[in-house]
């Protein structure tokens, strides 16, 4: 991060004056050294960069980068810190990349005029498409300062693995594999520790990989879940110390824990109230339509939310069809809740108790 760009960008985005004088104090005259088997060098001025671990660090950084989709009016991009994607579609597989070369050359002038390089070992694409349809013959790739960017068949987004045909399974494998050890640690231990404790060890353990994104991923073939669903029936068992073969309904229930599938309606629901009270971002504002919306007649489901319609199972298994369909499932003395908190702990309680 050149000093003197960013001090022009802090001025661009109204900080001048006193305040512009104190950024660049900040920055002005900081000096480094290198040790290294117990020989320092000499301290050198700093004329990038701003300094790590420092609380104004990441927002200097993003003041630097925000303008970066303005690079290109075609591309799609999202920025999560120094973490950027890039999103692009059509119809034809030989037009999408040729506009992706022709946009990715303007990325590049971008990142020319801001004294930025990018980290080509760290940079990949992937080509989403059905696992259905083959692709035509055609010699694509894509490259950008005459460098090839290499394919891969999934990548990590925000921490979770989405592969190239949507299927999750990537991501479900990558969880699996941690939830076991997890499991595993759990079953050597477990003889040692209290119930109580082992579920707080389940919480901090294994929860958190069934829970994060779990909207996302979690609304799949059972199939593809099964493996998930095992593994937490197998932690239930060693929380409560049961036997490998006693049914674990009453023990999810005896222990206060939703299973993966009851999780998932968990986050829909929450994510459809926040929709309904208008407390999602403006992305989502028209994203679903109510009944009432469609047609004036004064039906008993006037007031309830239309899943789109699907041909396939990539639609089916949509927030836009299951969010409505799981809305429109809950009783309504749940969905005429108005506080978020009640809401959850209602949702719930239900879900706790449901068969």
């Amino acid at each position: 991060m050149d000093h003197v760009i960013l001090i022009n960008k802090l001025e661009n985005y109204g900080i001048r004056g006193l305040q512009l004088k104190w950024f660049k104090n900040y920055l002005d005259q900081r000096l480094q050294c290198v040790s290294c088997n117990g020989a320092t060098s000499r301290l050198k001025t700093i004329k990038c960069g701003v300094p790590q671990g420092s609380n104004l660090g990441p927002l200097l950084f993003l003041i630097y980068i925000n303008a970066l989709p303005n690079a290109s009016s075609i591309l799609n991009l999202i920025l999560f810190a120094d973490d950027t994607n890039i999103f692009l579609s059509h119809k034809s597989i030989e037009t999408l990349f040729m506009i992706a070369n022709n946009e990715l050359s303007l990325i590049a002038d971008w990142f020319k005029a801001n004294r930025l390089s990018l980290n080509l070992l760290k940079t990949n694409f992937v080509l989403f498409r059905s696992s259905r349809k083959h692709l035509p013959v055609f010699d694509y790739s894509l490259s950008i300062e005459h460098s090839e960017i290499s394919q891969v068949k999934s990548a990590k987004f925000l921490g979770v693995h989405v592969d190239e045909h949507l299927t999750w399974n990537v991501h479900i494998h990558n969880i699996e594999k941690k939830i076991a050890k997890n499991v595993g640690i759990m079953t050597k231990i477990s003889y040692l520790l209290p119930s109580l404790i082992l579920q707080k060890l389940y919480y901090a353990l294994i929860h958190p990989y069934l829970t994060y994104c779990n909207i996302s991923w979690a609304l799949n073939y059972s199939t593809r879940l099964d493996r998930l669903m095992k593994l937490q029936k197998r932690a239930i068992r060693v929380i409560t110390k049961s036997k490998y073969y006693v049914h674990t309904f009453d023990l999810f229930r005896q222990m206060r824990i939703l299973n993966i599938v009851k999780i998932n309606i968990l986050q829909t629901g929450i994510f459809m109230f926040r929709y309904i009270h208008k407390a999602l971002p403006l992305n989502f504002k028209d994203y679903f339509t109510f009944s009432n919306e469609i047609h004036n007649h004064n039906t008993r489901t006037k007031e309830t939310l239309r899943p789109v319609r699907f041909r396939t199972n990539y639609r089916k298994h949509s927030i836009r069809h299951s969010g409505p369909m799981t809305w429109n499932n809950l009783p309504w003395q749940i969905r005429s809740l108005k506080i978020l908190s009640s809401f959850k702990n209602a949702l719930r309680i239900h879900l706790l108790t449901a068969t």
